[in-house]
């Protein structure tokens, strides 16, 4: 790729030259002199020099949407080329959410490493505010999970697969066990809360009257795993998509569906469109959307 693009897009994402030519590995003054060379060429200053480091001006936030594309499609392109050269992916990184890593990932690595004994398999288990970047910067391959409209990405594609929606989990004996799942029943309790997912906080919220009943979020967590251990031992409550109640129940908890939905959301795979005939990649769509469809016949959840 250009270098000239390559030290603009460092120097946008680091906010400051010293920092954008440590990352290229060039000296300072080179870094401005490709930058100098780059406005001359567009005929417009890129950035606004600030005290503590640089910002873009609108000529240059125009050229940043078009250089992000370029630098896309260039790494779109070594992609292709690679994978066409050497047949496999040496390595394949995959992003899940909850609902695909604890359930779906697992069936699809035992098929993966299986059918393709050459290619070793990363998962990087976190939500999409962790893995729609990692993907756009060509750090993940594909991203099992949450589709959001608000999220897309140039050249990456979504396959909806299913249909999710966040269920009330709790531990067995708890005192709302039996329950109405309705603001009024769930008035003044403690809840945690998976990451920092200010859409789940917001559906919250509303359920519970936008302040009409309090209730308490004692902690957020990078890990599902350590907010069941925190629910089974005691009376908080967590949301979590109510499809993953096969995990969650044989963790020892229960999952509610409250009378209102809380929050429903559209699942599946998004992924580089420059991966999808890599053969590992459409395999591993076919394996998930098979064990999504087969989670929806026994569940009964409808479809997109």
């Amino acid at each position: 790729m250009d270098r000239k693009i390559r030290a603009f897009l460092a120097i946008v994402e680091e906010g400051t030259l010293t920092a954008a030519a440590e990352r290229v590995a060039l000296a300072q003054p080179s870094l401005t002199k490709l930058l100098k060379r780059l406005e001359a060429e567009l005929g417009a200053p890129l950035f606004e020099r600030l005290p503590r480091g640089v910002v873009l001006t609108p000529f240059g936030e125009r050229f940043h949407e078009r250089a992000r594309r370029i630098e896309a499609e260039y790494r779109f392109a070594v992609e292709e080329l690679r994978a066409l050269k050497n047949g496999h992916l040496p390595v394949l990184n995959i992003g899940a959410g909850p609902l695909y890593h604890m359930l779906h990932i697992p069936i699809v690595c035992e098929a993966l490493t299986r059918e393709f004994p050459r290619t070793r398999l990363n998962v990087v288990a976190a939500i999409n505010r962790v893995t729609m970047p990692m993907l756009a910067r060509g750090e993940l391959d594909v991203v099992c999970g949450e589709l959001s409209p608000e999220e897309q990405i140039y050249g990456v594609d979504s396959i909806p697969l299913m249909e999710a929606e966040q269920g009330i989990i709790m531990r067995r004996g708890h005192r709302l066990a039996d329950a109405p799942m309705d603001a009024d029943h769930l008035a003044g309790e403690t809840w945690v809360l998976f990451q920092h997912d200010d859409r789940v906080l917001r559906a919250l919220e509303r359920f519970m009257g936008a302040g009409r009943h309090a209730f308490t979020v004692a902690v957020t967590t990078s890990s599902h795993a350590t907010g069941l251990r925190i629910v089974s031992g005691s009376d908080y409550l967590m949301l979590g998509p109510a499809q993953l109640a096969p995990v969650i129940e044989e963790a020892g908890l229960l999952v509610r569906r409250p009378i209102t939905p809380i929050r429903r959301f559209e699942t599946g795979v998004s992924l580089r469109h420059s991966a999808r005939s890599i053969p590992i990649v459409a395999r591993l769509v076919e394996l998930v959307a098979a064990s999504t469809a087969r989670q929806t016949e026994h569940l009964g959840v409808p479809m997109p």
